[in-house]
């Protein structure tokens, strides 16, 4: 379960992807780099898809909770090119998220914009 505070928050630092990194969910609090971890561990270990569900009301941080998951994974996955190759990575895919709302978003009682797309982990 995650809240947005509507604010940002000093806990998405390199230094604490790092300190998740290779981590077991039960090993480290509870946070958004924990479930990606996780999630990219068992993609690796069962050769097999994986997905994260990030669910909530509107304004409940959900874009910016998948923004991380992408920060994280661009991170640890980005090769061996250092901190600014997967930054780079990293700004390359978010920068896709107006072409993906394009073609994912719909009309609710409460957000005339609501998200209706999906992160996969596919192991290429």
């Amino acid at each position: 379960m995650a809240i947005n505070p509507y604010r940002n928050l000093p806990i998405y630092s390199d230094a604490v992807i790092e300190w998740y990194k290779n981590q077991n969910r039960k090993e480290r609090p509870p946070h958004i780099f924990a479930i990606a971890e996780a999630a990219y561990r068992a993609m690796l270990e069962s050769r097999q898809n994986q997905s994260i569900l990030i669910t909530g009301e509107s304004g409940a941080g959900k874009t910016e909770n998948t923004k991380r998951v992408v920060q994280y994974l661009a991170s640890i996955a980005g090769g061996t090119g250092g901190v600014e190759d997967a930054r780079a990575l990293e700004q390359q895919i978010v920068k896709t998220n107006p072409l993906l709302e394009a073609f994912g978003n719909a009309q609710t009682v409460r957000n005339n914009n609501s998200s209706r797309f999906v992160l996969c982990l596919e192991d290429i």
